[in-house]
């Protein structure tokens, strides 16, 4: 099979996956309705909240975005792991993701961007639209290398402080730990992933994809519409924590 297909195939079966809108699922058995209906619209876990007035529910339908994330991003690269593709120049059978680190990590590359096309234009709710891609950088960062996610879980309260605005924090955030998978050290790197480029490329590829999504909200912003996040004000306990990130 030859490798061109292969990634295909990982990226449809990617974005099939990625497209299961748990949050959709969760406020439909929860409430009857259709969460495109509610609030900003948005098939995500901030809008389960403003649909259920529910952290519970809120936090349940996040962490399910996350698993259904992870699987889209790495059960493609499972399922064709052991397949080959044909040398052009030998004719030799060659399995790919063994013999070709290079293969996998760029593998795991179309696997990230078919999961966050699935998650924020789910094939299953067209016409319409899903989420914006966080749960998807979470997934991602976790599966290619999770010391990528630290950081991305570091600079995220550090930013917003400095920010106030989530949609504008988000996108920032992943631009800036897509620079730091540029200088990781091949120490740092995991053995299914272990080339720079290609984890900056699936961060750079998301941040874009998350700005599309987040069109609406920069126009809040600059409307002066928009909540600011004050991180600080909860940590100095007169606000509570849980209602500044869902907002």
């Amino acid at each position: 099979m030859h490798v061109a297909l292969v990634y295909f195939l990982i990226l449809l079966s990617s974005y099939l996956i990625g497209s299961i809108p748990f949050s959709w699922i969760v406020v439909k058995l929860k409430l009857g309705k259709d969460i495109r209906t509610i609030g900003s619209g948005n098939v995500g876990g901030r809008n389960v909240y403003r649909a259920t007035e529910s952290k519970f529910w809120a936090f349940f339908a996040g962490i399910l975005d996350v698993c259904r994330s992870i699987a889209a991003v790495s059960i493609p690269y499972l399922l064709t792991k052991n397949l080959y593709f044909v040398n052009n120049d030998t004719m030799v059978e060659i399995f790919i993701w063994p013999e070709f680190g290079i293969y996998t990590c760029f593998a795991l590359v179309f696997a990230g961007i078919g999961a966050i096309f699935g998650h924020n234009w789910p094939v299953y709710l067209l016409p319409g639209h899903g989420g914006r891609g966080i749960t998807v950088v979470i997934a991602s960062t976790l599966v290619v290398n999770p010391i990528l996610l630290a950081f991305w879980a570091i600079l995220w309260p550090i930013c917003i402080i400095f920010v106030g605005y989530s949609a504008i924090n988000y996108v920032a955030v992943t631009l800036l730990v897509g620079v730091i998978a540029l200088f990781l050290p091949p120490i740092m790197l995991m053995g299914w992933a272990e080339y720079n480029l290609g984890l900056a490329i699936l961060l750079f590829a998301i941040a874009l994809v998350m700005i599309s999504r987040q069109r609406d909200n920069f126009r809040k912003i600059k409307a002066g519409e928009a909540k600011r996040m004050r991180i600080l004000k909860a940590i100095r306990g007169k606000s509570k924590l849980g209602d500044e990130i869902l907002k």
